[in-house]
């Protein structure tokens, strides 16, 4: 059973997923540069294949985060989505610079009325 009521959690859930996509788009942004720039970014120290590395990683982790946690607000509430989301935090804990807004979001989020909301009992 899925509430009609949507608990404020729930909204800035949203919006920490819509900021965390947002800097990992940045990511691919700069994994990018780092693929275009190669050549003027190496050095004797830092060979041109280390950029072309960092690139691609920076770009391939920030694409599959940037899609994960950019399609999140917009799925429909569900038991499995639940989990998704709470995943989702548990992964921004990750970072010290996360973890100030994690932790309100953890602990708010295993509430019963947000578990109920997305139809967990």
């Amino acid at each position: 059973m899925v509430l009609s009521r949507r608990p404020p959690v729930v909204t800035w859930q949203h919006v920490y997923c819509g900021l965390l996509s947002a800097v990992y788009a940045l990511c691919i942004v700069m994994g990018a540069a780092f693929l275009l720039f190669r050549n003027e970014l190496a050095d004797a120290q830092n060979p041109a294949v280390g950029f072309v590395v960092m690139g691609v990683i920076f770009a391939g982790m920030g694409l599959v985060f940037a899609l994960a946690f950019g399609i999140a607000p917009f799925l429909r509430p569900a038991p499995w989505l639940w989990v998704y989301h709470l995943v989702l935090i548990c992964l921004g804990m990750t970072s010290m610079c996360c973890v100030p807004f994690c932790v309100p979001l953890l602990i708010f989020w295993i509430k019963p009325e947000t578990k109920a909301y997305y139809g967990r009992s």
